[in-house]
C-alpha cells in the first residue's frame, strides 16, 4: 500500500518537521532541489555526462526556491544556465530568498516577463512556478499564462536535443494542476481550463493524490518520489497524526483518470454492499469515495433494514 497526501497534510508534516527542530526550511529546500536534479539524471542517464543546459522557471514562493537550489546544483556541474523568475523577490519567503540570493551570487536571475517560452537547443526545462502551493487558474496570471507554451500540450512529444525539444520537470506538480483533485483549476468558466505538462514530475517525500486523479497522470507524466528526511525512518504519516488515502499496490495511475470526452460507462462500475441497519456509514462512505475518484458508476447495495 502506498500513502497519498492532500497539499495541506504535506504541509503540516512539514510544520512539524520544523517546529520540532529536527530539520530547518533550508534544509528541506536543499534536499528538493537535490532530489530534481537525482531524478533527472536517473531518467535521462546521457544528461550526466558533460555539460547540458537548461532553463529554470521559477515561482513566488518556496517551488520556486526549489527550483534555485536545482539551478545552482546544475550550474555546480558545469551546466549552463538560464533562471527567470516570476514575481517581486522581495517578497519571496525566507527560506526561498535566501536561495534567491545563493543563486544570485552565481548567475543572473532574469525577470518572468522576459522569458518568450522559446527553449530551442535547451537540454532542460525546470518548472518550479507554483507546485502543491496554487489554489487558482493560471490565466490570472497574465504574462505567466502566456509564455508557458513550451510546457503545454506535450503529452505526444518525446524530449531529444536533436529534435529541439527539452525535457520537461515539474517540481512537486505541473503548475495549473491541483495537487487533492488532479484537475486543472478553471478559469473564466467550468470549461476554461489550462495547465503545464511534464515528461518527469518530481515530488517529495509520499506522492498527492493529484499524481494518480483526473488530468493528474497524463500531465504529470512520469511521477517520481524522493525522500526529504521529513519523518524518521520506518515510521509512517499516520504515526505523525496524519490519516492519508491509501493505494493499493498494482494499480495503475491512468486506471482512475476520468477524462470527458466518453460515457460514464467507460469508467467502471463500482457495486458496494452494506450491512443491516446501524451498520451501512462505512459502505456510505466507500460510495461517495468511489464517486469522487472517478468511477463512472455506483450502487450501494442496502438491505431493506437499512433503508430508512
Amino acid at each position: 500500500m502506498t500513502e497519498l497526501l492532500t497539499a495541506e497534510q504535506m504541509r503540516s508534516l512539514e510544520r512539524a518537521a520544523i517546529d520540532s527542530g529536527a530539520v530547518t526550511g533550508l534544509d528541506l529546500m536543499e534536499r528538493a532541489g537535490a532530489g530534481v536534479v537525482e531524478a533527472v539524471l536517473e531518467e535521462w542517464p546521457d544528461l550526466a555526462e558533460g555539460p547540458h543546459c537548461a532553463v529554470v522557471l521559477c515561482g513566488p514562493g518556496n517551488n520556486g526556491g526549489d527550483g534555485f537550489v536545482v539551478a545552482r546544483l546544475l550550474h555546480a556541474r558545469g551546466w549552463q544556465v538560464e533562471v527567470f523568475h516570476y514575481g517581486d523577490p522581495e517578497k519571496l519567503p525566507p527560506d526561498a530568498r535566501v536561495n534567491y540570493e545563493r543563486w544570485g551570487a552565481l548567475g543572473q536571475v532574469k525577470p518572468y516577463a522576459t522569458y518568450e517560452g522559446k527553449t530551442w537547443g535547451c537540454d532542460l526545462l525546470v518548472d518550479a512556478l507554483f507546485g502543491t502551493g496554487l489554489t487558482r487558474g493560471l490565466r490570472e496570471f497574465g504574462e505567466l499564462f502566456w509564455n508557458m507554451e513550451d510546457m503545454v500540450d506535450c503529452f505526444a512529444v518525446e524530449p531529444g536535443h536533436e529534435l529541439g525539444r527539452p525535457a520537461i520537470v515539474a517540481v512537486d506538480i505541473p503548475s495549473g494542476i491541483c495537487a487533492d483533485s488532479g484537475r486543472s483549476f478553471p478559469h473564466e468558466d467550468e470549461h476554461d481550463r489550462f495547465a503545464a505538462t511534464a515528461h518527469l514530475t518530481v515530488t517529495f517525500h509520499r506522492a498527492k493524490l493529484g499524481h494518480y486523479l483526473a488530468e493528474g497522470p497524463e500531465r504529470c507524466g512520469k511521477t517520481v518520489v524522493k525522500p526529504i528526511g521529513l519523518t524518521p525512518e520506518g515510521r509512517g504519516s499516520k504515526d505523525m497524526g496524519i490519516s492519508p488515502a491509501m493505494l493499493a499496490s498494482g494499480i495503475h495511475p491512468t486506471w482512475l483518470r476520468k477524462t470527458g470526452d466518453v460515457h460514464k460507462y467507460g469508467h467502471g462500475h463500482a457495486l458496494i454492499l452494506s450491512g443491516g441497519f446501524g451498520r451501512s456509514g462505512a459502505a456510505r462512505l466507500a460510495a461517495r469515495g468511489a464517486l469522487r475518484i472517478g468511477a463512472g458508476l455506483v450502487t450501494l447495495g442496502v438491505p431493506g433494514s437499512a433503508q430508512m
